[in-house]
């Protein structure tokens, strides 16, 4: 019976060993799969976080363009306006149709929303009857 404990535990120890060198040789297999996993992992993490940056940034600008055209939009609502109270003020001094008139209250307004709303250098352009340009460093000989 003694010898039979024992073929059964040497059977055992040889068995454990085994499976220890079965697991070290797997692990010598396997790290260089696991770091090329690793980094394939990390590669595909910091792809997925520069298409999401692009994303934001893609977001951002067509936000900054949509920004634009409305502001543009007001500005030409604003320049219509300032064009129908030069023609209403032009009229109400006697000066109906007069375009020079209507020209000197749009360089007014226009200077005034300058300095109001602290543009610098506005072109402002109200189809072919009235066109007006605003620089606040240039002063034009009529005045």
């Amino acid at each position: 019976m003694a010898a039979e404990t024992y073929k059964m535990s040497t059977s055992a120890v040889i068995v454990t060993v085994l499976l220890f060198l079965l697991l070290i040789g797997g692990g010598l297999v396997g790290c260089p799969y696991y770091k090329v996993w690793e980094r394939k992992m990390a590669g595909q993490a910091e792809l997925q976080y520069q298409q999401g940056a692009r994303q934001a940034l893609i977001a951002q600008a067509a936000a900054e363009d949509e920004a634009a055209i409305k502001r543009a939009e007001a500005a030409t609502r604003r320049v219509l306006g300032w064009t129908d109270a030069a023609k209403r003020g032009c009229a109400e001094l006697g000066r109906a149709g007069d375009r020079l008139c209507e020209e000197q209250l749009l360089r007014d307004a226009a200077t005034y929303s300058i300095a109001k709303e602290g543009h610098e250098g506005v072109i402002i352009s109200v189809g072919a009857p009235v066109s007006v340009a605003v620089d606040p460093s240039r002063r034009s000989g009529a005045e």
